[in-house]
Formats: C-alpha cells, structure tokens, sequence
C-alpha cells in the first residue's frame, strides 16, 4: 500500500473501466477483475466508489487473498470518519 487517499478520491472510480473500493480502510483497484467477479460485474459496479466492507467480510479467506492482489492504497485516517470533520 503506497498511497495514502481520501474516500472522494476513491468515490471517483465509480465505473465499470475505472473501478475502485474500500474494505477497512485498504483501496482496492478491481478493475481488472471485475469481468472475472463470479458473481458478475455488476455486483462489483453496483458498488465502485464506496466502502465495501460489509461484503468483502462475507467472502471467503481465499477471496480475501485474491483481492489483496489488487491493494493499490489505504484511506487518509484524516478521512476515515466524518465524526473529527
């Protein structure tokens, strides 16, 4: 993890070609994978842009592995909540 982002950073790559997520404050870029997503690409497109935590802690650990191939940053702890704004 290199980069250091905001979650409106994030809320940008919102597209099926430019796909981003967070899971626990990890970035991910699922752009590649997303046509390989076994539950399709619109699950993942559904929620490009946003803090997908929730799901991503219903997958598997084998899933868990598969995604952490595509960590590309972490959430600026300035940004992780809205309660110290």
């Amino acid at each position: 993890m290199s980069i250091i982002l905001s979650r409106e950073e994030v809320a940008l790559h919102n597209r099926i070609d430019d796909c981003w997520v967070i899971a626990h404050n990890k970035v991910y870029n699922l752009t590649e994978f997303i046509n390989r997503h076994p539950g399709g690409k619109f699950v993942i497109k559904s929620k490009a842009g946003q803090d997908v935590s929730k799901h991503f802690d219903m997958h598997t650990k084998e899933s868990h592995r598969i995604w952490e191939n595509h960590v590309i940053g972490k959430i600026s702890k300035l940004t992780q909540c809205c309660c110290c704004l």
